[in-house]
């Protein structure tokens, strides 16, 4: 929107004594012709803008106008860029850089360190690009109060078309998941984006209910029941059992392996878990889960063997 690139070429004008037009360009995304225009607009409203000719030359505020920017600490801003940045990876809106330049408008002129010392990268891979434009038309819905409608494979592989109200997105374990009530199983529902096809935007509005943030966790919403599997593992993947269940599941390490307690469903759900460690994992008990597990891998080996 225009007024959000104004303010925030106001605010790069209020950090710098005077900025070149094609600098003003880059960072706003927009061609030099658009700049000249909003410093005509900006100065129509009243406002000091200058502008100095040659290779020194560029765009500033008359130093009477500049104001004290102690609205936010440093920290503060470094931690409001980070989530801001981190959104705008998903989103890729335009947007979000007019308010970026808003708030590093902000910074301290001694502050050299605009990334800040945590940064969270949520760029989506190749495979997730197609869910940028899910996402989108999630927000909208959301934002607009509108039905999503589309169809969705379940965990189990049945299809079948849904009317949602959308309250809220999730990203959790490397997928995203939407929250809402489903109109026809007249219940709140969790859903997963990549399951997905057809997503579309209702042009039929609703009342929104009174919602609460649904569990994502190993709740009722998943409906499995988990078994406590003991695993030997080599170290070199030990970190995945941490980063799922945290330290103490790891009970003890014996040289190049360590042995380690890692919950999984007692199907082919929770066997897909213990095959992404490939050759690195051994199962060791409870023995029918070894057993299970064993004639799963046999079930896979045979499909080549055939």
């Amino acid at each position: 929107m225009k007024i959000d690139r104004l303010i925030a070429l106001i605010m790069i004008l209020l950090e710098h004594e005077v900025v070149s037009a094609r600098e003003l360009a880059e960072r706003l995304e927009v061609s030099r012709r658009t700049i000249y225009r909003d410093i005509d607009t900006l100065t129509f409203a009243g406002l000091p803008v200058f502008t100095h000719q040659g290779a020194m030359g560029g765009v500033g505020l008359m130093k009477s106008y500049k104001i004290d920017k102690l609205l936010f600490t440093q920290q503060d801003l470094q931690t409001l860029l980070a989530s801001l940045n981190s959104y705008r990876q998903l989103f890729g809106h335009k947007e979000l850089n007019y308010i970026i330049e808003k708030l590093q408008g902000f910074h301290p002129s001694d502050v050299t360190d605009r990334a800040g010392k945590f940064a969270v990268d949520l760029s989506l891979n190749q495979g997730n690009e197609s869910l940028r434009s899910l996402l989108s038309l999630v927000e909208t819905a959301m934002n607009e109060q509108r039905y999503l409608l589309f169809d969705y494979v379940n965990r189990d592989g049945r299809a079948g078309s849904r009317k949602v109200e959308p309250y809220r997105i999730v990203f959790k374990e490397s997928s995203w998941y939407l929250q809402g009530y489903c109109t026809d199983r007249k219940d709140y529902r969790i859903f997963k984006l990549a399951r997905m096809n057809g997503l579309r935007v209702s042009s039929e509005s609703f009342a929104p209910r009174d919602f609460a943030p649904l569990p994502m966790d190993e709740g009722e919403w998943m409906n499995r029941d988990w078994v406590e599997v003991t695993i030997r593992l080599h170290r070199s993947v030990a970190d995945k059992v941490v980063e799922r269940f945290g330290q103490a599941h790891i009970l003890r390490v014996e040289g190049d392996t360590c042995l380690a307690t890692y919950p999984i469903v007692n199907n082919s759900f929770g066997y897909d878990k213990l095959l992404a460690f490939g050759e690195k994992c051994e199962v060791i008990e409870p023995p029918e889960v070894r057993a299970a597990f064993r004639d799963y891998v046999r079930g896979i080996l045979g499909k080549y063997e055939r």
